[in-house]
């Protein structure tokens, strides 16, 4: 996206790659990953991680949308 000078896309995106980046960066030693399958399923962490998700489902259809038209727009122009 910086290539090909998209900055409001590149800025769009920015938070969202920020904070898997962190997410990533966050999980501690001995887990197996961001979910960890033996500790998903306390309460309080099954209930902010389902949200998350949504919130991340939610931004990644805008996003698809947006791409849609944007590509549509490009090959009307052309």
């Amino acid at each position: 996206m910086l290539i090909s000078l998209h900055w409001f896309i590149f800025l769009l995106n920015l938070p969202v790659a920020t904070w898997n980046i962190y997410r990533y960066i966050m999980v501690p030693s001995g887990n197996m990953g961001v979910f960890d399958p033996t500790e998903i399923h306390n309460r309080g962490q099954l209930k902010s991680h389902m949200k998350e998700a949504m919130v991340k489902l939610g931004f990644h259809l805008l996003c698809f949308f947006m791409y849609l038209y944007s590509m549509i727009l490009a090959l009307i122009n052309d």
